[in-house]
């Protein structure tokens, strides 16, 4: 009797044991990984050429700045003018040397235009007291003298036109020294690089710049897009052609519809949305673009939610 209840206790141990195995498979059977269909990520909002900077070439003093921040300019649109007063002067100095050489060069010009007409009178001269003095009925003196006066003639007009040469040479170089100084001045005045908007001036008006200086952040015109960063583990799932729902940062209020027209075809590390400087989760990141359908409804720089529907 005893083995027998020992046999039927064993034999419910057993029992019991299966049956956990079996619903414990059962749960592992019935698991499946739940699929994505949509990613979000922050988004900044930029031009799609890109925020570049504009800045000075050359030092000088702010003496006017003509647009205002948030304006619309137009390509080759006077945007600001830096004091350009010594510049000018310098240009005037070089116009009248320019004058001055320019005189000379006509002074020669006539005074070879002479020589010529004298040469040439020489020249008869010469051959007829030469016949002459062949001939017996002049003097070989009057021969020789009028030789000497038309060689004489000669270089002459070889030495003016030598100083021609020099003169038109000075006015060239004149020439391009006043080029020089008028593109010097020129860079005294700041224009747009292209149609687009001036986002913000970095200086102020009387303020002295050096060269190279930063004078404030222009968007070329064009369109929108909003940049935003995937985590490496969904970064596959992204593909360029999917459509974006753009709304602001922490509510459901949809700014635009957007497409994704660019995924970055590598991983970097987080940097534009990274939270705090000290992050050290070592994630990497994919960067893709959206562009914005409704450039209207965002302000360049805003921070918006891109919801990419995959």
């Amino acid at each position: 009797m005893k083995n027998t209840a020992l046999f039927l206790l064993l034999i419910s141990v057993l029992s019991a044991c299966g049956g956990k195995t079996e619903e414990t498979k059962k749960k592992k059977t019935d698991y499946k990984l739940s699929k994505i269909d949509q990613l979000v990520g922050i988004a900044r909002i930029e031009p799609e050429s890109k925020i570049c900077p504009i800045g000075s070439e050359i030092p000088g003093r702010i003496v006017s700045i003509l647009v205002t921040e948030g304006q619309a300019v137009k390509k080759g649109q006077l945007i600001m003018l830096l004091d350009e007063s010594s510049e000018a002067a310098q240009v005037q100095q070089s116009s009248t040397k320019i004058n001055t050489r320019q005189q000379r060069v006509k002074s020669l010009e006539a005074k070879i235009a002479a020589l010529g007409i004298k040469l040439k009178a020489a020249d008869a001269d010469r051959k007829r007291d030469r016949s002459l003095a062949d001939a017996k009925a002049g003097t070989e003196k009057a021969a020789t003298d009028s030789e000497t006066i038309f060689k004489n003639l000669e270089a002459d007009l070889i030495i003016a036109k030598a100083d021609l040469d020099e003169a038109i040479a000075s006015v060239k170089e004149v020439n391009a020294e006043s080029n020089y100084l008028t593109q010097l001045k020129d860079k005294k005045r700041v224009y747009a690089p292209e149609d687009g908007m001036m986002l913000n001036w970095d200086v102020k008006l009387g303020q002295a710049i050096a060269a190279g200086t930063k004078l404030g952040d222009f968007a070329p015109a064009g369109n929108l897009m909003a940049i935003t960063e995937i985590d490496e583990l969904y970064a596959l799932k992204v593909k360029t052609g999917q459509k974006v729902s753009i709304n602001l940062q922490g509510t459901n209020d949809k700014l635009s519809s957007g497409t994704v027209i660019y995924c970055a075809p590598y991983l970097s590390k987080k940097s534009i949305f990274s939270d705090r400087a000290d992050n050290l989760e070592d994630r990497r990141v994919r960067e893709v673009h959206v562009r914005v359908d409704n450039p209207k409804a965002v302000l360049i720089g805003s921070r918006v939610e891109c919801i990419i529907s995959l």
